[in-house]
């Protein structure tokens, strides 16, 4: 067998990357919630991306009254609740999965290859895990909030290879290219490929750098595992 395993990036990879402005809608509402101006709410809140998707920072409410009183905020607890449900109801939203995740998840595992998950995310996604059509068909799921490192610090694609009993060399890594993981999961020791956009739309902060090999659907990554 080519790979003994399959690694794979989360949003935008195996879900639709959602358009940046219904991100910028969703974190919006959550500032009217506590009567945040929402164009300063907003620069802070991805300011602080870094530490919050490493747990820094909480989870999302705590986070929230860190940048409420940072913008001199006087957000009450209700509010605070309040906008921490339309804030998850908002990442339900963005994680519709590409055509092909379930079967694709479901062939690999049908072939005995081995799946983890490495996702830079906040604590909505760990927390709601189960609740993801893909989630049985991944044996390790590495959160970034939970293990409190991001991509592509080498340490996450250990935890993942750790977590399947297999060597990096024997791993295949499959991301859309958001947070340098293409380029990190390759000093890692593992083979990547970049998985192409749906379309123009994407939510990466930053640009793609790489001239490795790319697949256009996910589907694609059976033609890569030799079947056993």
């Amino acid at each position: 067998m080519r790979y003994k395993a399959v690694i794979f990036d989360f949003f935008g990879t195996l879900t639709v990357a959602s358009a940046p402005e219904e991100r910028v809608a969703a974190i919006s509402a959550v500032a009217e919630a506590i009567g945040a101006p929402a164009e300063e709410f907003r620069e802070l809140w991805w300011q602080t991306w870094s530490e919050r998707c490493v747990g820094a920072m909480g989870d999302f409410s705590t986070a929230l009254a860190d940048v409420a009183t940072r913008l001199g905020v006087p957000a009450s607890e209700a509010q605070l609740a309040a906008a921490t449900e339309i804030r998850r109801t908002g990442e339900r939203a963005f994680r519709g999965l590409r055509r092909d995740a379930v079967s694709t998840l479901r062939t690999l595992r049908e072939w005995d290859v081995s799946t983890a998950l490495i996702s830079d995310c906040t604590d909505e996604l760990p927390d709601e895990w189960s609740t993801v059509e893909v989630a049985p068909y991944i044996q390790v799921p590495v959160f970034s909030f939970t293990a409190r490192l991001k991509k592509p610090d080498p340490r996450i694609f250990a935890l993942a290879c750790e977590g399947l009993g297999v060597d990096p060399g024997d791993c295949l890594f499959v991301g859309d290219g958001g947070s340098d993981e293409l380029a990190g999961a390759t000093a890692a020791g593992m083979t990547a490929v970049r998985i192409l956009d749906e379309g123009t739309v994407h939510h990466r902060f930053e640009p793609v750098n790489w001239e490795g090999p790319e697949i256009e659907s996910l589907s694609a990554v059976l033609d890569l595992v030799d079947r056993p």
